[in-house]
């Protein structure tokens, strides 16, 4: 494999950890209420975070293993970990009652957008290595 080839593989990688970083900070959720303690969308968005590291180790392990076998059964599992992704907030977890909080209006947004190019790349993982 080139050098080059060898980034684009890296790509989806990439993808899942601006999923996790991203719902962490610029496109997170409701912030903490004024007691300290968290809204109920936190969870959601934690969930999310989880769901974006475990892409991106996904993504970095069908980079480097060789086996084909192995790396189609790789994407199939950052396929459904992106279909979760895609249905934590609001239909898996519950955020805040208001549909014009941060939760619905940025994070939710955010997280469906990248949980479709995530389970994109995954299909397209696939498609790449049945072909080969």
């Amino acid at each position: 494999m080139t050098d080059k080839n060898k980034w684009i593989t890296l790509i989806p990688a990439a993808v899942g950890l601006l999923l996790a970083v991203g719902v962490m900070t610029v496109f997170s959720a409701c912030g903490p209420k004024e007691d300290g303690t968290w809204m109920r969308c936190h969870q959601a968005q934690i969930a999310v975070a989880v769901c974006g590291a475990a892409l991106t180790v996904l993504f970095i392990l069908t980079a480097v293993i060789k086996s084909k076998t192995a790396v189609i059964l790789l994407n199939i599992a950052a396929l459904v970990v992106s279909v979760i992704a895609f249905l934590i907030p609001g239909t898996l977890m519950p955020m805040c009652m208001m549909k014009t909080m941060p939760c619905y209006t940025v994070m939710q947004p955010f997280v469906r957008i990248m949980a479709i190019l995530c389970a994109l790349l995954a299909g397209w993982g696939i498609l790449r290595e049945l072909k080969k």
